[in-house]
């Protein structure tokens, strides 16, 4: 089967993360129904990884879609969770040919539109085994493009810049919202720089700007986002709580306008969002997600994030200082 070698015209994909328990658990069957609920409102892009419920999100896309049929499905490999215990990364070139034909399976398709290497630190991506693997896959058949997952490393920008320094890579995905703004703009406009298509996750950083948790139902999280760093969410709060007042009055929900201020600020192809709901699918789907924020909102959104986030227990102070940030 071909597969497709340019990203949707939708700016907008769903995040299967969602429906495999990194959030909390979603019935199997309700699961399918929001996956083919995306489709019904014109969601065209599925962003999965093999790791996520090991091997569950991308089962469940091979189920909703038979084929791939009218769907562009993007998979990531690079997370070993076949050898029982907590998955370890491995970029060997054995390897990542096992993973990837191992999703091909689940996922029911012969070919994947996007396959992206998952999260591989800078001296891998120094390294030519992962290119000359993306390679050999798109030669093959087996991949329609070839892309790099970028994180969890406290060198995101220095990572993304080696990246997209290669031809084999024709996407990159990374962290970018209102309150993680750098590294990812400088990666969208570099990227953009060089033919390379951008993908954003994490639009609502964890609940924040969608206001879909509260300070003190964050201090008790128990999911994925758990993981970050002590101090956070309370910094967050309080960072989020200068910017909303330039939000208000303007069109759309706290989520819809975080969607909106991605696409406003920066050159980025699709955003990955998170919705266990069918009503916050809706939600975020809605025209008000794409509408194109005043240019004086953005830049002072941008404005106070540069102000804080030196502050931030997570600040990427490498990436940050490469940047030009700090």
């Amino acid at each position: 089967m071909s597969r497709s070698t340019k990203m949707p015209a939708s700016r907008l994909a769903y995040g299967v993360y969602s429906l495999t328990g990194m959030y909390g658990s979603v019935e199997p069957g309700e699961a399918l129904g929001i996956l083919r609920f995306a489709r019904s409102l014109g969601v065209e892009h599925f962003d999965t990884a093999d790791v996520y419920g090991n091997g569950l999100g991308e089962r469940l896309l091979g189920e909703a879609f038979p084929g791939g049929r009218g769907v562009f499905v993007a998979t990531k490999v690079g997370y070993d969770f076949y050898s029982g215990g907590r998955p370890v990364r491995r970029y060997d070139r054995e390897y990542l040919e096992k993973a990837l034909r191992r999703s091909l399976e689940r996922l029911g398709v012969e070919s994947v539109d996007l396959l992206y290497i998952h999260n591989p630190p800078l001296e891998v991506l120094r390294g030519g085994e992962i290119y000359r693997f993306l390679s050999w896959a798109r030669r093959e058949g087996l991949i329609g493009m070839g892309g790099i997952a970028l994180g969890p490393e406290t060198d995101v920008a220095e990572e993304a810049l080696e990246a997209v320094s290669h031809s084999e890579v024709e996407a990159v995905q990374f962290v970018y919202n209102m309150l993680e703004q750098e590294p990812g703009h400088t990666i969208a406009v570099w990227a953009r720089e060089r033919g390379v298509s951008a993908v954003a996750r994490v639009p609502h950083a964890g609940g924040v700007l969608d206001e879909s948790i509260t300070p003190s139902e964050a201090e008790k999280l128990s999911d994925h986002r758990s993981l970050r760093r002590r101090g956070w969410y309370r910094w967050a709060f309080r960072v989020y709580g200068r910017m909303k007042p330039l939000l208000e009055g303007l069109p759309g929900t706290p989520g819809q306008k975080a969607i909106a201020f991605i696409l406003s600020s920066a050159p980025v192809d699709s955003v990955v969002l998170i919705a266990r709901s069918r009503e916050r699918l809706m939600e975020y789907v809605s025209p008000e997600s794409t509408l194109q924020l005043p240019r004086s909102v953005v830049e002072e959104i941008r404005r106070i994030y540069i102000e804080e986030v030196g502050e931030s227990p997570e600040a990427p102070l490498k990436s940050l200082r490469l940047a030009g940030v700090l």
